[in-house]
């Protein structure tokens, strides 16, 4: 009788662990590997200096050791989960909030606990910038270039007035004091890749966005300017070119001259730049180009590189390449420019999972 119980259990375990499981427990299919290349600006050599667990975006730090990443919940009960990886040692580590590098040093800024933190990866010591209430958290910052202010906005969940809900601050990073600099209503649709704040490589002005419109605080004078603009200006860190892109028309700015040199206007305006990457002291730039829509709710994006402005290249071979970065549909490939080396003779790319919609569907 005994030997009998134990078969029924035994076969008993066998059909459940056969069984359909409930949708809450179904798993995530297998994704491939996060994997990042270092290009070199002329296109003559790429090579993998890191794989690791599927990842939707990403940073890689000043000194080319860490990147902080991001991977993308799939519900309500599913939050992003913010992630640092040492490519030295090839550790994993989950951190307390979302975080942006320092241009100069392998330092983070993090939200955490509802208000900002200074992490160093090295040490893992904290810094409290900012304290953070339920009720009035930080939603999204960024450091200035030469790292003496922190920009910052803070969503005043208590306020009567919806006009005047997020606060701007400014926060001297010497002393820690702050103070609020513009109110503004906030805004529920921003994109994932969409950035609110934009600073001057001189660090002398800040644009933001505020009431569909982008405005721009003059740190010297104090004074507020609103522009007709849809996105940020460019500028490279030596200030010796601003790209913009407008309803008729986009360009390079030569600052020192005055001169402008056409990139495109009206009435054809296609392959225009996105999510530019200036090298961190000239005026080399790598960027995302944007090609053509594709038919699956998508587009096409290649890889340009520009050494001596106008002039330009595909690293990675553009439309005839046979790289697989060569290139590829912007949500679905998810191929991503996450930094520059030091020397400015490389840059890093990062091959992430897929951000379209479809493989989001509940």
């Amino acid at each position: 009788m005994k030997r009998l119980y134990i078969r029924l259990t035994v076969f008993f375990l066998m059909v459940c662990t056969l069984l359909p499981q409930s949708s809450q427990a179904i798993a995530q299919p297998q994704q491939e590997p996060t994997v990042i290349y270092q290009m070199s600006v002329d296109g003559k050599t790429s090579k993998v200096i890191a794989q690791l667990p599927s990842m939707h975006r990403g940073s890689i730090s000043p000194s080319g050791r860490f990147v902080y990443t991001e991977k993308f919940g799939y519900g309500k009960n599913d939050p992003t989960i913010p992630y640092l990886y040492d490519i030295k040692t090839k550790r994993l580590t989950k951190l307390s909030g979302y975080a942006k590098w320092s241009l100069t040093n392998d330092v983070l800024y993090m939200v955490e606990n509802n208000g900002l933190v200074r992490f160093d990866p090295l040490t893992s010591k904290k810094t409290r910038l900012v304290e953070g209430k339920v009720d009035y958290p930080v939603e999204d910052f960024l450091i200035s270039p030469d790292e003496q202010y922190l920009a910052f906005v803070k969503m005043d969940r208590k306020n009567a007035n919806p006009q005047e809900s997020v606060h701007l601050y400014l926060q001297d990073l010497s002393s820690l004091k702050m103070k609020i600099n513009d109110r503004f209503a906030a805004v529920s649709d921003h994109s994932l890749n969409q950035e609110v704040m934009y600073w001057l490589p001189s660090s002398k002005k800040l644009f933001y966005r505020a009431n569909g419109s982008i405005k721009e605080l003059d740190l010297p004078t104090g004074l507020k300017y609103t522009h007709n603009l849809t996105t940020f200006p460019s500028y490279s860190n030596d200030m010796k070119y601003k790209y913009e892109i407008k309803e008729k028309e986009e360009y390079f700015l030569d600052i020192q001259t005055g001169k402008k040199v056409i990139l495109q206007s009206l009435p054809f305006m296609e392959g225009y730049l996105n999510k530019l990457h200036w090298s961190p002291k000239g005026h080399l730039l790598v960027a995302e180009e944007y090609v053509r829509p594709s038919n699956s709710q998508d587009s096409y994006s290649m890889i340009r590189f520009y050494k001596n402005i106008p002039a330009f290249t595909y690293p990675f071979g553009g439309t005839n390449g046979s790289h697989k970065l060569s290139m590829y549909l912007d949500s679905y490939d998810n191929i991503q420019i996450i930094g520059w080396n030091r020397d400015e003779k490389s840059f890093y790319v990062a091959d992430f999972a897929s951000v379209h919609a479809k493989d989001f569907a509940p």
